[in-house]
């Protein structure tokens, strides 16, 4: 019997990764494919969402809801980061279902997300939390950003923000 480890990955795929049937063509068995609830809902068209129902059927893609407290964690790192311009709420619950997993996870077992989001795997790797991308080269450098008013220089903390509250600006992301 060999000593070695088997390392058990943990899989997040975003909508880019769905769209690409990720979960039909890179399935193995020391990997746990998993998503959102609010990544699922994304996936309209026929053709990826046919690929998605089989994938679920056959018990290769799990879909979790990350736990708010983790939500909440997420939004702070998005927070703390500048990302908040640029996170959509399922991005959000991709980066939370990462923090999920990587504050459970035991010897031997990694996480990984699916994603050629830009913001995603910026957050990502300011939270130590390893990514492919697909399609794209994918960042190697974090970055961080501060959101603000052009106009009258109001500094954003909502994520969910858009607009100057003080001068109905349009708000603006700018490397920090």
């Amino acid at each position: 019997m060999s000593n070695e480890l088997i390392q058990r990955k943990y899989v997040i795929l975003d909508t880019s990764a769905l769209l690409a049937k990720y979960q039909l063509l890179h399935y193995s068995s020391d990997a746990v494919l998993m998503t959102t609830p609010l990544v699922v809902d994304e996936v309209k068209d026929y053709e990826s969402r046919s690929a998605l129902d089989l994938a679920m059927s056959l018990g290769k893609l799990l879909i979790v809801e990350p736990q708010e407290a983790l939500i909440n964690k997420a939004r702070d790192v998005v927070r703390s980061i500048g990302e908040n311009y640029s996170i959509s709420p399922t991005d959000l619950s991709i980066v939370a279902l990462a923090l999920q997993l990587k504050d459970k996870l035991k010897r031997g077992e990694v996480v990984v997300v699916i994603t050629d989001d830009y913001s995603i795997q910026n957050t990502l790797l300011n939270a130590g939390i390893a990514f492919k991308p697909l399609r794209t080269r994918g960042i190697r450098i974090p970055r961080k950003y501060v959101v603000v008013c052009p106009t009258c220089g109001y500094v954003s903390v909502n994520i969910l923000e858009k607009t100057c509250p003080l001068c109905n600006t349009p708000l603006t992301k700018l490397s920090s």
